[in-house]
């Protein structure tokens, strides 16, 4: 095995070599295309592996394995562009940007998603995870210009699907509305979407999805995520220190390390502020709301003891505060 480098692979259209994780995983198999999206994807691995096979001639020449698939592939072996929601039984919101259908799509793509990660197809489920990045940048992004109601961007329906969605899309307009450049804003939407992932190696009795649970019944989700992050997936600190920091507070009072100010990285700021906004939108917290505008009211009253002062008020101006319609009356 050999590291392979990023401007290495750069150099090639079609990949001549499969890629491992340091953890033997694999992430690329030869013969696949390099399009823009995954070698952004390669960029936050700490460290990519080949298996160095050269023939005669010093080039590389693709090794044939068994050509049968193994359950791991058979699972994975689905895309969004023929994905078929027609048994997928869900809630939509009726007055969002994006139509329904690409609702419904999106929800069952990441739900399948999901499930891989649940059966600890790692590698899959997170290459799966930048064609998320990719949808939601080229779809749902074109959408939601047109409006400035925080209420008409958000996944409604079912917690465990639509808040992950919904703090990917919050956190990557705060990024955006902050002018960072497109590989960060792709980074913060990747690890938004990740940043409960630890709730599923949580076990508790009775319980069959981990990720309805409210975050502070089971605070070891930041720092299981992390590790999960970092240890399975083989990716970057940056990456996972959201999954590790979007329930510090700027004050020093939230968990799991009491950090406070600019000790937090500024992804965990952001994907804080987006985490919140969602689980008020989603009645999950202490705080009663109804709608958009009473979300946007408890968030500046809870203001800089929580949140970065910079975080906060970049997302308070990007919404419209007299959105007054009620999240249950967009439902159907």
């Amino acid at each position: 095995m050999r590291i392979v480098t990023n401007s290495e692979l750069s150099n090639y259209k079609v990949l001549p070599f499969d890629l491992y994780t340091e953890n033997n995983s694999k992430i690329l198999e030869a013969g696949e295309v390099l399009t823009p999206g995954k070698l952004i994807m390669l960029k936050n691995y700490v460290k990519i592996y080949t298996e160095d096979f050269r023939n005669e001639k010093g080039t590389f020449e693709p090794i044939n394995k068994d050509g049968a698939q193994n359950s791991e592939l058979q699972m994975a072996n689905f895309s969004y562009e023929t994905l078929d929601t027609s048994d997928f039984d869900t809630v939509v919101n009726r007055d969002a940007c994006l139509k329904m259908d690409a609702q419904v799509k999106i929800k069952y793509f990441y739900k399948k998603i999901l499930d891989l990660f649940l059966k600890k197809h790692y590698t899959e489920g997170i290459i799966k995870i930048q064609t998320l990045v990719n949808i939601l940048k080229n779809e749902v992004y074109k959408q939601i210009h047109k409006s400035d109601k925080g209420s008409q961007i958000r996944f409604m329906g079912e917690y465990e699907l639509c808040h992950p969605l919904n703090v990917a899309v919050v956190s990557g307009l705060i990024a955006r509305k902050l002018e960072y450049p497109p590989r960060n804003v792709d980074e913060i939407l990747f690890a938004a979407l990740l940043h409960d992932i630890g709730k599923l190696e949580i076990s508790l009795p009775g319980e069959s999805t981990l990720l309805t649970l409210n975050e502070d019944e089971i605070k070891d989700h930041t720092v299981l995520g992390y590790k999960l992050i970092k240890e399975k997936f083989g990716l970057s600190d940056e990456i996972a220190k959201v999954a590790l920091e979007h329930h510090e507070n700027n004050d020093g009072s939230g968990y799991p390390q009491g950090l406070s100010n600019d000790f937090i990285s500024e992804y965990g700021q952001i994907v804080n502020v987006a985490n919140y906004y969602d689980n008020l939108a989603f009645n999950r917290t202490h705080i009663l709301v109804t709608n958009n505008k009473e979300a946007l009211r408890a968030m500046l009253e809870v203001g800089t003891k929580r949140f970065s002062a910079k975080m906060l008020y970049t997302f308070i101006h990007m919404f419209n505060y007299d959105d007054l319609k009620e999240f249950n009356d967009m439902m159907v």
